[in-house]
């Protein structure tokens, strides 16, 4: 078992941080290409979600509202006269009447419920737009930081080309008449 020099290990050294840092670029480059993209591309901006949010959850109280008060509103009062007109209620029939208010219910609570999620989807847009920015920003960094450190490394491994590079100089230089076959 040889033992390595310090200079030995200090050029595997830097040669394994040049191939990881050019790996990491090659991963990061395309995401922070990607995560930079101007707001006037991006879906939606936060100040649209912001106001879909809160007008869905407005929405949303003013159909539990509307729920609350449907026997009270012109077309939907009619179910509530009819049902208590016992001539017309014995003429469509008692559960084929109350299967119709609750149908008419069930309706409403399902458009709540739909206009809610919206606005819980938009709200949860919003927030991950906000973390995406935020990862933009740092990866951007992060991309700065290894281009820095690359072009430290080219310099340096310029500077010492030979003890670097995988090339050696020749001693001397070879005639091709000197050569045993030329074609090989």
């Amino acid at each position: 078992m040889s033992l390595a020099t310090l200079k030995d290990d200090l050029l595997a050294e830097f040669r394994e941080e040049r191939v990881m840092i050019n790996d990491q670029l090659e991963m990061l480059d395309p995401l922070a290409t990607s995560l930079r993209r101007p707001a006037a591309q991006r879906l939606l901006s936060s100040g649209t979600l912001i106001i879909t949010e809160f007008s869905c959850y407005t929405i949303s109280l003013g159909g539990v509202a509307f729920a609350a008060l449907l026997h009270r509103i012109y077309p939907f009062s009619l179910l509530n006269k009819i049902f208590y007109t016992p001539e017309l209620r014995s003429k469509i029939g008692g559960p084929n009447l109350t299967l119709l208010i609750a149908a008419t219910y069930a309706l409403a609570a399902i458009g709540v419920l739909c206009v809610f999620v919206i606005g819980r989807m938009a709200r949860e847009i919003r927030l991950k737009n906000d973390i995406l920015h935020q990862a933009g920003k740092d990866i951007k960094v992060m991309v700065g930081q290894h281009l820095e450190r690359k072009a430290a490394i080219d310099t340096i491994e310029q500077r010492h080309m030979l003890g670097m590079s995988e090339v050696k100089v020749p001693a001397a230089k070879v005639k091709a008449t000197e050569v045993v076959n030329a074609a090989y």
